[in-house]
């Protein structure tokens, strides 16, 4: 009989690489981590909402601004327009 080669021995010792153990708590992992990253992006959405609404106070409103990184909000208040016709003309009070 012959003795088996060294690389033979190695090769039976070596697993066959299949799927990883711990592919399944790295999917879970990443599935949560999606999730959360989504409520934050949420939070910040409510939150650059709040910095735009000129119903709040405009000094709050830069702080926060300022705080979260996203742009200010304009000085300028928002006045709605009236509403014209397609000339342009404001319809007539009766």
């Amino acid at each position: 009989m012959t003795a088996p080669s060294a690389a033979a021995t190695n090769a039976e010792a070596v697993p066959h690489p299949g799927p990883r153990p711990d592919a399944l708590r790295l999917a879970v992992d990443l599935s949560r981590a999606e999730t959360e990253l989504g409520k934050l992006r949420g939070q910040l959405r409510e939150a650059v909402d709040f910095v735009h609404d000129p119903a709040y106070d405009i000094e709050s409103r830069r702080a926060l601004a300022r705080r979260l990184g996203v742009p200010e909000p304009s000085h300028t208040p928002t006045i709605p327009t009236a509403a014209t016709d397609a000339a342009g003309i404001p319809p007539r009070r009766s």
